[in-house]
């Protein structure tokens, strides 16, 4: 009998390949761009794992997807309380509006959450919706398109062209809608123009934003830069700090 297939693992594959063609096109290489670390804290996936994918090394699926008590665990190791301590399970319990005797039995594995609970989990340590519900492949593939998606931009701002990532789900699937029209929109103004037969509308504003970036100094533009990228919730090349996925 076949195998079912897990949610995200095609999906997988094939973005770690052509994230891989990517980064080649900006003669930098997985190691030196993508933050692992990063990735690991909002996936629970270990970042040597990630490494070992972009390495072609094969990586099992009990690597990739762990239980409901494993994930919890990791939050709990990972996301601390404001005082840097971990939460009890007495204090879990209290914040998700449930008995104590169940948030017990939830850690050890005794007993399956509901839906409610997951949710209020997740908001709790300020993760992704679906942290706890979706397989690690799916997980995966949502942070490295978002991966893909900052790649791009650098790429465009090199003046390197490089193929679109584009899969079933949305680049940036999860983020604010605001900021998705926000990179939408830097993405579009960056591009290099099309041909076209005949004139074609244009944005003048974000033609003449653009324009002007383009040529501010090369210290001046990477502090203007900086700003709209962290603003827009993209990679911040060759500058210390951050929360992307794109190493600076």
């Amino acid at each position: 009998m076949d195998t079912p297939d897990i949610p995200g693992e095609q999906d997988l594959a094939r973005v770690v390949a052509a994230l891989t063609d990517q980064i080649k096109a900006l003669d930098r290489t997985p190691e030196g761009l993508i933050d692992f670390d990063h990735i690991e804290s909002t996936t629970g996936i270990a970042a040597d794992t990630v490494r070992r994918l972009f390495a072609g090394e094969a990586v099992t699926s009990e690597e990739l997807n762990h239980s409901f008590p494993e994930r919890l665990q990791f939050l709990r190791r990972t996301h601390p309380r404001d005082d840097g301590k971990k939460y009890s399970a007495e204090q879990l319990a209290q914040r998700v509006g449930i008995a104590r005797a169940t948030m017990t039995a939830l850690i050890n594995g005794t007993r399956n959450p509901n839906l409610d609970v997951n949710t209020s989990l997740e908001r709790l340590f300020g993760v992704t919706p679906g942290f706890f519900t979706m397989s690690g492949e799916e997980a995966l593939v949502k942070a490295l398109e978002r991966v893909s998606d900052q790649v791009l931009v650098l790429a465009q701002l090199k003046g390197i062209r490089i193929e679109h990532l584009a899969l079933r789900g949305s680049i940036a699937a999860g983020d604010d809608e605001l900021a998705q029209e926000l990179r939408a929109a830097l993405l579009s103004g960056l591009a290099p123009p099309a041909r076209a037969a005949g004139p074609q509308p244009e944005d003048t504003e974000l033609r003449e934003l653009t324009d002007t970036m383009r040529a501010l100094p090369a210290g001046r533009r990477r502090s203007v830069l900086n700003v709209v990228r962290g603003v827009l919730g993209l990679a911040n090349d060759d500058v210390p700090g951050g929360t992307d996925h794109v190493k600076r």
